[in-house]
Formats: structure tokens, sequence, C-alpha cells
């Protein structure tokens, strides 16, 4: 039941407000979270709002923005240093955003009751870390690098929808960090299926990825496939006479 603004979630107001807490600091700490579609929609919302108010901060560590932020986080224990990570890591990674810093994937229904599961998680999250140890969450991404290797191996041309969302995914990041973290995820998912990676040629297979995704006109792409489809195609506007 959603009234105004926010979602009830079934609790009362202490409650939700204990449950978004919970759930905004371990989006932050760890990157993803897994519940309910609806709680993770609220989540979104907060936690939108919270990367929204550090980033001001990040810019003026004297704004009263800051208590704001205190007040909607559990900053203890393992969360202890949470304010500063989001304050000093996150909300730089967000700095060319007005929006959009996190994602929420549908997943299967769960099975005890069936509710509708979903995914939350930070876009923009590095793959890696400084130690080169792959970071929890990034699952578009996995399964984007995943779609371009059975496209591959199957002999078929990439999809406009992943060469779209490789793209978007992108957004913020040079083209060598999405190269290197595109090839870090590959040498595992093929290492996985216990194969030979082949350093050469695997770079090269990264690279014409790459040259597709920043050199195709896609939205050129969509309309061709459409008309191959039997749909709409654009057309100039006739000129008035």
């Amino acid at each position: 039941m959603t009234v105004g603004l926010a979602r009830k979630l079934s609790r009362t107001k202490p409650h939700r407000e204990a449950l978004m807490r919970n759930m905004v600091s371990q989006l932050l700490q760890y990157g993803s979270i897994m519940s309910t579609k609806a709680k993770c929609q609220e989540a979104s919302r907060v936690a939108e709002r919270v990367i929204t108010w550090a980033k001001k901060v990040h810019q003026n560590p004297q704004s009263p923005l800051k208590s704001q932020i205190q007040s909607r986080l559990y900053l203890s224990g393992d969360n202890s240093k949470l304010m500063k990570r989001l304050v000093y890591e996150i909300a730089p990674l967000y700095a060319s955003r007005d929006g959009g810093y996190t994602r929420v994937m549908h997943l299967e229904p769960r099975l005890t009751d069936k509710a509708p599961q979903s995914l939350l998680e930070l876009v923009n999250t590095p793959i890696m870390d400084a130690k080169g140890n792959f970071n929890r969450g990034n699952m578009k991404f996995w399964l984007l690098v995943k779609n371009t290797l059975a496209d591959e191996n199957a002999g078929r041309p990439y999809t406009i929808l992943t060469l779209q969302n490789l793209r978007k995914i992108g957004l913020g990041k040079s083209r060598e960090q999405l190269e290197e973290e595109i090839a870090a995820v590959r040498k595992f998912l093929i290492e996985e299926e216990d194969l030979q990676w082949d350093e050469p040629e695997q770079m090269g297979q990264v690279k014409t990825l790459l040259n597709q995704v920043y050199g195709t006109d896609l939205k050129k792409l969509r309309e061709e496939d459409r008309a191959r489809r039997g749909g709409y195609q654009f057309v100039e506007r006739p000129q008035r006479t």
C-alpha cells in the first residue's frame, strides 16, 4: 500500500524507518541487497536521497545535511566507517550524475510465498577493488558480459540491446576502465568453464566489442531492425510549401 510518496510496507512508522535504515546501510556497505520488490523500490528512493545529500556534504563538509544522512543510516559496528566511505568514496562516483544512482532488477518470485523479489544495487560500482578482488553487486554488468560471450560462441552479432546497455553502464567510466573490467569478468567466466584464456585473442574481442559500443549509431540500428521486423520506421516530415 502506498500513501503519499512512501509505502507503509505493512509496518508502523518506527518499524518502517528502522527497516529502511538497515536496508540502505547494507546497500551502501556492500553494493547490493535482495528483498521483496516493494522494499527494494522504497529503499532505492531513500538511497537516492542519501547519496544526493552526500554529494553536497562532499563539497561542503560543514553542510547541515550531514545530520540528515546520519539519521537515515546505522553507523555503528561494521558500519562505523560507512559515513566516511559514503562521502569520500561513493558520492564522488556520481559527481556527473543528477540521479539514477541505484538499479532495481526484478528476480523470480520467492519459493515460499511467491512474493515478487528484486535485487537493489548501486550503479557504477567498480568491478574490482584496489587489491584486484571482485566487488559484490554489478549483476547487470556480469549478465551483459555473459551475453556477449554467448553471442560470440554462437556466431551471432551482438544485440542492439546489449550494446545499448553496455554504453549506459559505461557512463562515468573511461573506455580503458570499461575495457579492463570487461576483460576481467570474461576471464573469470571463461576459466569457470575450464576453458583456456587466450589473452591476445580475448583482448581483441573486447576491443571489437567496445568499437561497436562507442562507434555504432544505435538509433539507426534500432530503426533498421524495426523495419526488418515489419515495425514502424521514422521518416522525415514533409516540407511545407
